[in-house]
């Protein structure tokens, strides 16, 4: 009996030690389960961190919206309309709306529609049907409400921020979130203000060894392929009858991002026989002096070419003259100071060039055709469209990512100088349009 009690004893011993190891076994699997989803949550953190915007734009489009405007506290603001309450609030938190401000008054809604479609499908695509579903106007006709037909659509404009509109009136694209914190929090949006007046570069700069037969508008042709001026001021001698180019200029960009890349790539530009100096002009601006009523800088000195008789024939000047067509946005982008004359001579070299700069527009959008002139190779005759190369793409908007991204980007050791060029003049192979 004794021995029964105790294999009994034993026995019941066995298997509590075996239920013991067994609950430790899978108390140790529910912790390395519950590390391994920690782990994993600490990645989807991480991703969310370095894609923010990306991840933004996914997982709005999976949230139940409508429940959100419920809920949304524009909707208890005492100083709005009940009626401008629930259109903000779905405003805020329709996925697919997107806010564009800065709208110029005499811009009517369709034209906005149209042009919001091209840049979209331009932007991508792979996007067939009409990516803007419907437009209005906002409390005011400032601002203006766009609802996007897909979930592709409204990616695409995400990324944009500030784009150019008609007469170079730049328009802006804000989500509809951050827009309306702006225009309901006035104390936030004067901050803002400041913010951004503290950041902006007021630093004028010089430029010198232009070559004196240069207009205004040549110059500004050159320095605006690098973003808009607020400033412009090209020094002229005025004491013959007319005026003529000293050979630099002060001038002022909108952003600091357009000056560092100016002086960047303008320095030691050679132009003809001469090479571009660039630098930053501290302290003031210079003031100029009045002589015989016309405006003088006051180290003003006679030019070696004010006694050229050549640059007063009508012929000669309308060769050096920029037509005010040539600075409208087009279709087409003229490429300068990228290959030299004798380059072109050789086939091997005219293909590579070629095909350069195809694989380096098409990033861009559909390029419609590709002229580079070159010169005779029997007689050896060089028309002055030699040198240049000019795109044309299907539309323009690529064609103005491509002007602005290119520009004085470099290649083969020279700074690319870029430009419009008139699509009626290139479509009948008209290129001696100076740019």
């Amino acid at each position: 009996m004794n021995q029964e009690v105790e294999n009994k004893e034993t026995k019941e011993q066995r298997e509590q030690i075996e239920q013991e190891s067994d609950d430790n076994e899978k108390n140790d699997k529910k912790e390395q389960t519950q590390q391994q989803e920690q782990k994993k949550k600490k990645k989807k953190n991480k991703k969310k961190k370095k894609w923010g915007e990306e991840e933004e734009i996914m997982t709005d489009f999976d949230d139940d919206w409508q429940n959100k405007v419920k809920t949304s506290k524009i909707l208890q603001d005492p100083d709005l309309p009940q009626h401008i309450k629930e259109k903000y609030a779905i405003y805020e938190n329709n996925p697919y709306m997107m806010i564009i401000s800065n709208v110029p008054l005499n811009v009517q809604l369709k034209e906005l529609e149209e042009y919001f479609n091209t840049l979209i499908t331009s932007l991508d695509p792979k996007i067939t049907e009409r990516p803007i579903k419907a437009i209005e106007y906002g409390a005011t006709k400032s601002w203006v409400v766009l609802e996007c037909s897909s979930k592709e659509a409204k990616r695409a404009l995400v990324t944009q921020d500030q784009v150019q509109f008609v007469n170079n009136c730049k328009i802006k694209v804000e989500r509809p979130r951050k827009f309306l914190e702006r225009i309901l929090n006035p104390q936030a949006k004067e901050g803002e203000l400041n913010a951004d007046q503290k950041q902006e570069d007021n630093t004028r700069l010089y430029l010198g060894g232009l070559p004196t037969y240069l207009r205004d508008e040549d110059v500004m042709k050159l320095i605006q392929s690098f973003g808009s001026t607020k400033y412009f001021n090209l020094v002229k001698d005025t004491t013959s009858n007319t005026e003529i180019s000293k050979g630099y200029c002060f001038f002022e960009y909108e952003k600091s991002v357009s000056t560092a890349k100016a002086l960047k790539a303008l320095n030691n530009l050679q132009i003809g026989d001469k090479k571009l100096k660039i630098c930053k002009v501290q302290g003031e601006p210079q003031q100029n002096k009045k002589i015989n009523g016309r405006d003088q800088p006051s180290n003003y000195a006679g030019s070696f070419l004010a006694s050229c008789d050549l640059l007063r024939m009508p012929q000669v000047q309308q060769m050096l003259t920029i037509p005010q067509s040539a600075l409208i946005p087009s279709k087409v982008v003229q490429f300068l100071n990228m290959c030299s004359i004798e380059d072109l001579y050789e086939d091997d070299i005219y293909e590579e060039l070629m095909e350069d700069i195809r694989s380096e527009c098409i990033r861009f959008g559909q390029i419609e055709k590709i002229e580079i002139p070159r010169p005779d190779k029997e007689s050896g005759f060089c028309n002055p469209a030699v040198g240049k190369i000019f795109v044309k793409f299907y539309y323009q908007i690529p064609a103005k990512k491509a002007k602005f991204h290119l520009a004085g980007r470099t290649y083969n050791k020279r700074t690319v100088i870029t430009s419009f060029y008139p699509e009626e003049q290139f479509d009948y192979k008209d290129y001696l349009i100076n740019g």
